[in-house]
């Protein structure tokens, strides 16, 4: 009997250690999808406040990169994929929203920011430079 019940406690530590390896590639993707939204966003900025001028094909790919990251993160943290919904729908009109608006929602950037450095693991620093 006891020969039994080991077999099986092995059987599952093949699918227990899928389960973790897909979860952990889960949330990596949805790291890197923000990742790439926020730089994206921030270099945008930074264009502009050096006087380039707006450019909708690129705030429209900035839409796209926002929506992108709401999918994956939706099974990780749903406030912040709700967020990034939010920023997508603010990249296909900025005009169309007022401070309060973003300010309510929380989809300053640096809030996005805040709350996607909450989400990486213990111990990961960037440096800044």
């Amino acid at each position: 009997m006891l020969e039994y019940v080991v077999e099986k406690l092995i059987a599952l530590l093949g699918p227990i250690a899928t389960l973790s390896k897909d979860k952990r590639e889960l949330k990596d993707n949805a790291l890197r999808a923000i990742s790439t939204a926020l730089i994206e966003t921030k270099l945008y900025y930074r264009n502009r406040q050096s006087g380039t001028p707006r450019n909708r094909d690129t705030e429209a790919q900035l839409a796209k990169y926002w929506a992108a990251a709401a999918i994956p993160l939706r099974h990780i943290n749903e406030d912040l994929a709700m967020a990034c919904e939010y920023k997508a729908d603010f990249w296909t009109g900025p005009d169309n929203w007022s401070g309060e608006d973003i300010e309510r929602l929380g989809i300053k950037l640096e809030d996005v920011t805040a709350a996607y450095r909450n989400m990486l693991p213990r111990g990961f620093s960037r440096v800044r430079g």
